[in-house]
């Protein structure tokens, strides 16, 4: 029985829990006694959006802010935290919002949720942060009374927690004999590299991570804004829009309504599509509605210029970091694997060799919260960890391991 799906949990302070912030949205992971959960940082979603909606007397982040981004945009501040120490402010009707008070915003939201669950709270960032936008994460994070005992780069943070089963030679998931992928050959064991590719109203990121014998060093990231996910979802709501100007000459973008909920609608769709499943994207005014029936190949043809320009990135990243061998992994977070095609053209324009693995929407805060017990011990640095990583090779079926969530991957075609 899976917990956190009613957040009624009690503060416990032997539990550590790994929070992962991008510039998209806040999510956390709970671990304790072998087991994790999911906390409920926006009852009742699992995850906070960094949208804030200042058509109200007092700023609200989180989906009121998403429920308004299409219908009134100039009342929402979005996309704020890689803004920080930017000359930026977004007037949204009642209020001037520039970044440091957005991120409180946030930060005040997620201090309740966090705290009802433990007081000690591990944070992963993106690697595009700057040293000083990182320092100013956390002194917001204090002033909300967020008890963070260390800040790490995500994409080290996720290395490192999975060190132990790469450099073992694993396979990169243990479950797809279940779902009928047959590796075509052992994978290799011994130090190598991995990719992490997320993405977030930002961008796209790639960060190439060596994993060494006893350490995840950092060795060179990238950031691509032009292929964000926002950029994604744009050219999704363009392309469904004009299937429904073909089919009954009405524009959904004509109504701020219209267009709303449309674009509420991508985030199931974007996970029906993964799966390969039909989604069936319903547009409705006053005055008229429209269903417009979508196939996964059509939503991967719409972004296939996006996805190419992506891979491009990436491989031209790996390929200027120095390394001698291609990557043992390219891993995409769960918000990058659920962009239409981009799995797909990772797997057709990486080595045969490469294992490309889609990870679950928890990984990121598990691999922060296994982090917690480090930083109580002294073991880790009290200063951001985005450089090199050192970790100790523990067994995956030991009880912390049996907290993961399945892991999926999809066989290179």
């Amino acid at each position: 029985m899976l917990w956190g799906r009613k957040n009624t949990s009690v503060h416990e302070r032997s539990r550590a829990v790994g929070l992962d912030l991008t510039a998209s949205r806040a999510r956390a992971a709970s671990v304790g006694g072998g087991k994790f959960r999911t906390p409920l940082l926006d009852d009742p979603a699992e995850d906070l959006l960094l949208f804030v909606a200042g058509d109200r007397r007092t700023p609200e982040v989180g989906r009121a802010g998403y429920a308004l981004c299409r219908k009134l945009p100039h009342t929402v501040c979005s996309n704020f935290l890689p803004a920080l120490g930017q000359p930026r402010e977004w007037k949204t009707g009642r209020h001037t919002l520039t970044p440091e008070p957005a991120l409180e915003l946030a930060f005040a939201r997620l201090a309740g949720p966090l705290a009802a669950e433990s007081d000690t709270i591990a944070l992963t960032l993106p690697y595009y942060l700057t040293p000083w936008q990182v320092a100013r994460v956390a002194v917001i994070a204090a002033r909300a009374r967020v008890p963070l005992k260390g800040t790490a780069a995500a994409p080290l943070a996720l290395a490192a927690d999975r060190a132990a089963a790469v450099l073992a030679g694993k396979p990169a998931a243990p479950d797809a004999a279940a779902e009928g992928v047959v590796p075509m050959r052992p994978a290799a064991g011994g130090p190598c590299s991995v990719v992490v590719v997320d993405a977030d109203e930002f961008a796209l990121t790639a960060a190439v991570v060596a994993l060494e014998r006893d350490s995840a060093r950092m060795v060179t990231s990238a950031a691509w804004p032009r292929v964000s996910a926002r950029a994604w979802k744009d050219r999704l709501l363009d392309a469904v829009s004009d299937r429904c100007v073909r089919l009954c000459r009405r524009d959904p973008r004509d109504s701020a309504d219209a267009e709303q909920a449309l674009f509420e609608q991508l985030d199931d769709a974007l996970d029906r599509v993964r799966a390969g499943q039909r989604v069936n994207l319903t547009v409705r005014t006053a005055h008229w509605f429209q269903d417009v029936p979508q196939q996964p190949e059509e939503f991967d043809g719409y972004c296939a210029a996006l996805a190419k320009t992506a891979v491009e990135g990436v491989r031209e990243l790996f390929y200027n970091s120095g390394l001698p061998v291609p990557p043992r992994a390219v891993w995409l977070t769960h918000a990058a694997g659920r962009l239409p095609g981009l799995v797909k053209a990772m797997h057709q324009h990486t080595p045969e060799g490469t294992e490309v693995e889609t990870l679950p929407a928890s990984a990121v805060p598990l691999a922060a919260a296994a982090l917690v017990p480090r930083w109580l011990a002294g073991d880790l640095p009290r200063q951001h960890v985005d450089t090199v990583l050192p970790f100790v090779l523990v067994s995956r079926e030991a009880p912390a391991a049996a907290a993961r969530p399945p892991r999926s991957s999809a066989p290179r075609g």
